[in-house]
């Protein structure tokens, strides 16, 4: 696994390194010994986890947990990671956690990965590992619906496979180095100041991927060696979640783990993160800057939360940096203040701060410099202070709900737990204890924290810079001391905190009649109603063309979630019109409603807790909102009076289309980053060739026609586009009663009267004008094409294949499509990785629009070395042209829809309002429809592979394609 995706798993305050100590030792005593708070009782882990230690040292967690129902988390993290390799060793850890999927001893070649997708996982996705500098991880998920003793019995033999029974051979190692090599040639850490930040130890010797060199340089027997070295009992934790029954499962890993043999008290040195005393500075130019930015992280000893102490220690460190916002923020001073966890034993304090030249840029250091040693010593005002911490303390004041964690997350706290010792409070008895302990903090105790981290600049300051074009030559760390200093030197300015006003009642917001109103039901207003009984969506249509599709949930809030939509949008303004009317939308949201200014109904909107924003796509208008059941009444009414009664807001409209022509021939930053970023280049390109980008889109209107903005104008086009009934679908999710809520809409919209137009088109059809218009603006490509953009990258090609064309819109078919998605991606995996080493990790993504153009295609992503760019184009097109040619085997195929169902599953479940109406809005806006869906699983199953092959032969040409590639080299045809 990518680093970056390593670093994102650890964003919490943690120390990932345990000294050399017994094992009993180990997780009795206090991990380091610059612990400087207290020790008391531990933090209780979660409810229902059962822990344990075998002889041979190894450790287990089994926690119960029902989200996602039926699906069960397994981790094996083991202790080890790139930090504990030798010189001869580097790259070992990241190359051992390869293997683990190359055959172990029960699980030869793919098997291991094969028998888990035969369950419905998918291998990257519900299957992966990462490698860090002091972890390796390997995890997957299962499904335990059926057959569940045999899928944990299965499981468990991997976990123990993974610990001492990886297959290790020279054939192995040899193919597996082009993939690793593959991987580190599109690697990019994404930060400029790594350096600056990773200091000068072994941290920055011991990089997880490891070198070129380094990879090249691995033999069987090196990773032998280390694996036998460090992949023993007492290193490893087996982390289970799910829908398990612990005492069951605990019997299970006695009787499989207990025999694993291995040292139980082997040592693990510790390594700290270090830093060269005084101020290191680390400069990047950047010319689309218009201001200079300065970090100055201050590195210090970070808090392992593994006591209620150290919990408190840790929000009172969260306190201050809360504390300094504030102060900084009422003195107008623009400054982020921060401090995280980093690495090993440290935590960065980091000062942000921005100028537009030199001098201000250091006038600011010196400021806030002055600043933070003015709390050190001074403190906050009395009320300032109680303000501060009451605030803060409000968190606590609610009980917490972890019925909706997820196994995932758990298991990502336990692999924190075992690796630093970090636990998280779940015990309500001990964040009360926490909080009793924060509302007696004082200030003074913050005054010492600041005091600590101040003392700590003293030996390291690293100082990250920005700069644009206008700093002249680079800034001097000898500037930045000197800034500083004059700052820690200065006299307090003088402060007086002022309370803000408190009143006894908020404001009221006067509720208009027409939102309060309520208007009788009429049975006669519903035309048709119907039930689908698998998926409970209810489908209700009004006489007068309106259709609302709904789906109840049972999560433990209760509320609803709306998206309505209706054919025409963007794409059916005629050209010359396009400028004057796009921004449609956030013209007309700006006001409010007849009887309600934009600034009462946003304050209105707020206090009920609702929202509601108008949306014109391409193809589409209509609206997204919230709203509390219980007003939905109101909310109904709201929308009602938003199509027939809009409010203008001409005051604001003005004011943004004088900023508009100030700017007008002025080159934005966005524009001056996309003429440059190759990224942002390919990207905008594919949308313009696929037609996501309109043509009318991409011209900036001119400062003669921003003179011609009308507000007026604008209004009518937005109320003849609204106002027809026809065609417009709600779809609404949530907690709620149907029929009540059915009754409620149907007395508000049953009142639009049905235009005087009639039409006989179906109401999720796009009106034949606009799909005539769009169709004679755009095609799709009728030949091969292949563009290329720049990079400074010299041996890497990053490519975009797009394979596209029409289909007809309904559920089977796109149901089609995306197995041909994933066969694609399984080929790309099988041969151009493991086979040819041509790619490290292969995307595969298909996008498609049912209406109105009936669009598909399928973008493979990924990156290859540039002089192997012609084989792998060469293999791309066989492996497609085989697809064509031959079915795909009737076991891969039900392994796929068996993924497809678990997926289907575990995403639309009872509880998820805004998974359901995200789903059921796509798919009625592509063609398909509720009763379809709620025989989901009949068309799956009707697709057989001589079904696909003849998808692949319709639907891929594999001479009819664009290649879209970023490299330094030249692609030859």
């Amino acid at each position: 696994m990518d680093i970056r995706v390593f670093m994102s798993l650890m964003r919490r305050n943690k120390l990932p390194f345990f000294r050399c100590l017994s094992l009993t030792a180990l997780w009795a005593a206090a991990l380091f010994s610059h612990a400087v708070y207290a020790q008391s009782s531990p933090i209780a882990l979660p409810q229902g986890t059962v822990e344990g230690r075998l002889e041979n040292g190894f450790h287990y967690l089994i926690m119960p947990n029902h989200m996602p129902a039926s699906r069960v988390e397994v981790r094996l993290i083991m202790r080890a990671g790139s930090i504990l390799e030798t010189e001869q060793e580097k790259g070992c850890a990241h190359f051992l956690e390869h293997m683990a999927f190359q055959g172990t001893t029960h699980f030869p070649g793919r098997s291991l990965v094969e028998s888990l997708e035969k369950l419905g996982m998918r291998y990257g996705q519900d299957i992966n590992a990462f490698t860090g500098f002091d972890r390796t991880v390997y995890m997957f998920a299962v499904p335990v619906d059926k057959d569940k003793e045999a899928v944990m019995k299965h499981s468990l033999l991997i976990v123990r496979d993974w610990l001492q029974g990886m297959s290790i051979d020279s054939l192995k190692v040899e193919n597996e180095k082009g993939v690793i090599l593959e991987e580190l040639r599109g690697y990019n850490l994404g930060d400029e100041f790594y350096p600056l930040k990773i200091g000068t130890g072994l941290f920055s010797r011991r990089m997880p991927l490891g070198s070129v060199d380094d990879i090249r340089r691995v033999t069987p027997r090196t990773l032998k060696n280390f694996y036998r070295k460090w992949y023993v009992p007492s290193l490893a934790t087996l982390a289970i979640a799910g829908d398990v029954s612990p005492l069951e499962l605990e019997q299970e890993i006695k009787t499989l783990f207990s025999g694993c043999k291995g040292n139980a008290s082997v040592c693990i040195p510790f390594h700290p993160l270090q830093y060269d005393e005084g101020i290191h500075l680390s400069e990047v130019r950047d010319t689309l800057r218009n201001r200079s930015r300065l970090e100055l992280m201050i590195p210090h000893a970070c808090v392992v939360e593994r006591t209620v102490n150290d919990a408190v220690r840790k929000e009172q460190e969260r306190l201050l940096v809360k504390a300094l916002t504030t102060r900084l923020n009422d003195r107008k001073q623009r400054c982020e203040v921060s401090d995280q966890w980093y690495l090993s034993d440290k935590n960065h304090f980091t000062l942000s701060v921005e100028g537009k030249s030199r001098e201000e840029l250091l006038s600011c250091v010196t400021t806030l410099a002055g600043e933070l040693y003015c709390l050190a010593r001074e403190g906050w005002q009395p009320e300032e202070w109680q303000d501060i911490k009451k605030d803060f303390c409000r968190k606590y004041d609610k009980t917490e709900d972890y019925s909706s964690r997820s196994s995932a997350m758990w298991c990502d706290d336990f692999t924190d737990y075992v690796i630093s010792g970090d636990r998280y409070l779940t015990d309500e008895t001990q964040r009360k204890q926490v909080a009793a302990a924060l509302h007696e903090t004082s200030q003074g105790r913050l005054q010492q924290l600041l005091e600590e981290w101040l003392a700590a600049r003293q030996e390291t300051l690293l100082a990250a810079c920005s700069s644009h074009s206008g700093m002249g030559k680079p800034l001097t760390t000898e500037e930045i001391a000197t800034a500083w200093d004059k700052g820690r030197q200065a006299s307090c300015r003088p402060y007086q905190y002022v309370r803000p006003q408190k009143t006894t009642n908020e404001p009221h917001v006067h509720t208009p009649d027409s939102l309060s109103a309520r208007h009788p039901f009429n049975p006669a207003y519903i035309a048709d109603s119907k039930t689908y009984p698998r998926t409970g969506v209810r489908d209700v249509r009004l006489k007068n063309g309106i259709r609302l599709v709904l789906k109840p949930t049972l999560q433990s809030e209760t509320g609803l979630l709306l998206t309505s939509f209706a054919p025409s949008g963007l794409a059916s303004i005629p050209e010359k019109e396009y400028p004057f009317l796009e921004g449609a939308a956030g013209y007309m949201d700006m006001g409010g409603i007849s009887g309600m200014t934009g600034d009462s109904l946003s304050e209105y909107l707020y206090r009920q807790e609702m929202s509601l924003t108008s949306v014109i796509e391409n193809h589409w208008h209509g609206f997204i909102g919230m709203s509390p059941s219980s007003k939905a009444a109101e909310f109904f009414n709201l929308i009602y009076q938003k199509i027939t009664a809009p409010q203008l807001n001409y005051e604001d409209f003005e004011e943004v289309r004088a900023e508009l022509l100030a700017a007008s021939g002025k080159e934005t930053v966005l524009e001056k980053m996309l003429k440059r970023d190759s990224d942002r280049l390919l990207a905008a390109r594919m949308s313009e060739l696929m037609g996501e980008t309109l043509a009318t889109s991409c011209r900036q209107p001119g400062t003669e026609q921003l003179q011609r903005l009308n507000l007026d104008s604008i209004a009518a086009y937005y109320k003849t586009l609204y106002a027809r009934p026809e065609g417009m679908t709600y779809v609404i999710s949530g907690n709620f009663d149907a029929n009540t809520l059915i009754r409620q809409f149907a007395a508000v919209f049953g009142r639009m009267p049905a235009s005087t137009q009639k039409t006989t088109r179906p109401c999720t059809e796009a009106p034949r004008h606009e799909a005539k218009q769009h169709t004679a603006l755009f095609r799709l490509p009728d030949t091969k094409l292949v563009e290329g953009f720049p990079c400074s990258h010299e041996t890497q090609t990053l490519f975009d294949y797009l394979f596209f064309g029409h289909y007809r819109p309904g559920l089977k078919n796109t149901l089609v499509l995306k197995l041909m998605r994933d066969i694609i991606r399984n080929r790309l995996i099988s041969i151009l990785r493991e086979q040819k080493s041509l790619v490290y990790s292969p995307y595969v993504s298909l996008k498609y629009e049912g209406l109105p153009r009936s669009i598909f295609y399928f973008d493979i992503h990924a990156s290859a070395d540039n002089d192997r760019m012609h084989e792998l184009g060469a293999a791309l097109k066989q492996l497609l042209e085989r697809l064509r040619r031959e079915e795909v085997d009737e076991e891969e195929l039900q392994t796929l829809k068996r993924s497809f169902l678990i997926a289907k599953r575990e995403t639309l479940n009872e509880e998820a309002a805004s998974a359901w109406r995200t789903t059921l809005t796509e798919l009625l806006k592509n063609g398909e429809t509720p009763a379809d869906f709620d025989d989901y699983e009949q068309h799956l199953a009707s697709i057989s592979p001589a079904v696909l092959r003849e998808a692949f032969e319709r639907y891929i040409d594999v001479e009819k394609y664009v290649l879209l590639y970023i490299s330094k080299k030249l692609l030859e045809e």
